[in-house]
């Protein structure tokens, strides 16, 4: 898979019959260890929000895939970015940047407010995203506290907390 042409990738909404196509990206991407990640316990068992989650495309294949989920921080509503992927074959060329921009810019209009990752600071930083500095965090199964990013778009709740919850959305 390589883009031979010199059309630049479209970003659109994440169709239901896309899913089989990102199941597979992932699965090269990640492997079975992808189940096994801590981030994974919000996921399981649960439907994304296909509404703010968006692929990438490049003649007519999906290259790249950026999924919300509905968490709860301090028994706020709130959102968990995860995965994104991009194709190995695509990657270095900034589109997961662009992806994931994109995406949460898209999460801003509809009024979300608060994005939670769990992912490398230098990376993510580059979309506003920050570390929960001297923030005693409470997260399903063993993480990185310096892995735990968020971005928060119209209030302070994660900002004026000393203790962050976050819990699976209720089922």
């Amino acid at each position: 898979m390589k883009n031979n042409s010199n059309s630049e990738p479209e970003i659109r909404l994440e169709r239901s019959d896309d899913a089989a196509e990102i199941d597979n990206l992932h699965s090269v991407t990640f492997g079975p260890g992808r189940y096994t990640k801590s981030a994974y316990r919000y996921r399981e068992k649960r439907e994304h929000l296909i509404d703010i989650s968006f692929v990438l495309v490049d003649q007519n294949q999906i290259i790249g895939s950026v999924r919300y989920w509905e968490i709860l921080v301090n028994n706020t509503p709130a959102l968990l970015l995860g995965p994104i992927v991009i194709h190995p074959n695509y990657r270095g060329r900034g589109y997961g940047v662009k992806l994931i921009d994109y995406s949460v810019n898209k999460c801003n209009e509809a009024n979300h407010n608060i994005i939670i990752l769990v992912g490398d600071l230098s990376y993510y930083s580059k979309i506003g995203f920050k570390r929960m500095l001297g923030k005693e965090i409470t997260f399903a199964g063993p993480v990185n506290n310096d892995r735990v990013l968020y971005r928060e778009i119209k209030t302070n709740i994660i900002e004026d907390s000393s203790k962050i919850i976050i819990k699976r959305y209720p089922d």
